[in-house]
């Protein structure tokens, strides 16, 4: 007889790293808020700033470069470089997983994967979901996408329920237009309706399950296996990452009463325009996290991501 609370507990020991580094690069303003009406949650986050007056753009690009591994190599291949490492004590093998990673991002500025690092980073650190799948390693082009979800994270709960979490990221200088094309790009794997775009990425996860240890990924495919009684222990949720230019940038460490009063009225119109875009697109009873992080200047993170790698 499988041994639940221990399934539970090496599922927990999936997740990777730890939040106090991210959190610091981007500090959360006000408590995160429930959209009224919506099972929505929404937390906003600005890039911090240094000792200088600057916003932390480059330390955060340092950070999203550092976890391309996690995000993109399977964890069996990590394993084995481990391995390697442990055996001959050369970093070798290591830090040819940081090429592949390199390797498999498209060579653009304007390529959305550094949105999607982003969103991996915030998935893992924040909310402790860990990856179910490396779409980035079933890439057979580096000039393409990959196509679906821009993410597959999960969370297996004590009563023994599945939480599967669609990832989607919009990074774009203008905030309308990236509420709109999140919420529209996610809502085909959140809607009642949606069953043939969940089943299409479900099963990619099925063929494709990113866990190394054999009995926990035993266990997690009889979630995947539509004869299995477990497939009704399988919910679905959404996390966005929602990202945009945002003139006269605040340091929320040095903000007055005043500044903090304007800031957080725009603050509350993002959460109208989430509320609207919830219902426009008929997703207002799916669990969502929303991670709203305006910024300095969405082009020139996404372009200082892909040179802190080295792969543009």
């Amino acid at each position: 007889m499988v041994d639940e609370t221990a399934v539970v507990e090496k599922f927990r020991e999936l997740v990777r790293g730890e939040d106090g580094a991210l959190i610091g690069l981007l500090p959360p303003f006000e408590e995160s808020f429930l959209i009224p009406g919506t099972s929505t949650l929404v937390r906003t986050h600005f890039v911090a700033h240094d000792a200088n007056g600057n916003p932390a753009v480059e330390q955060l690009a340092g950070a999203m470069a550092d976890a391309a591994v996690d995000f993109c190599i399977p964890r069996t291949k990590i394993d084995r470089a481990l391995a390697e490492y442990a055996r001959t004590r050369s970093t070798a093998a290591l830090v040819g997983l940081n090429e592949q990673a390199r390797d498999l991002f498209v060579k653009s500025a304007g390529s959305g994967e550094g949105g999607e690092l982003l969103l991996f980073l915030l998935l893992e650190r924040v909310l402790e979901r860990p990856q179910l799948i490396s779409k980035m390693a079933l890439k057979t082009s580096t000039e393409m996408h990959v196509h679906g979800s821009d993410g597959i994270h999960a969370n297996l709960a004590d009563d023994g329920v599945l939480d599967i979490y669609w990832g989607e990221s919009k990074l774009y200088k203008s905030s309308s237009a990236a509420f709109k094309d999140c919420f529209e790009s996610i809502s085909p794997y959140l809607r009642a309706d949606g069953v043939q775009s969940r089943k299409r990425d479900l099963l990619l996860v099925r063929d494709h399950l990113n866990v190394a240890q054999i009995e926990l990924a035993a266990h997690l495919l009889e979630y995947f296996d539509e004869s299995n009684p477990k497939t009704l222990k399988v919910r679905w949720n959404g996390v966005c990452l929602v990202g945009f230019d945002h003139d006269n940038y605040p340091n929320l460490a040095a903000l007055d009463d005043a500044q903090h009063l304007a800031l957080s009225t725009a603050v509350g119109r993002w959460h109208d325009t989430v509320g609207n875009r919830l219902k426009e697109f008929e997703i207002v009873g799916v669990n969502i996290d929303l991670f709203c992080i305006p910024m300095p200047d969405v082009a020139a993170l996404r372009k200082r991501v892909l040179e802190r790698m080295g792969a543009l």
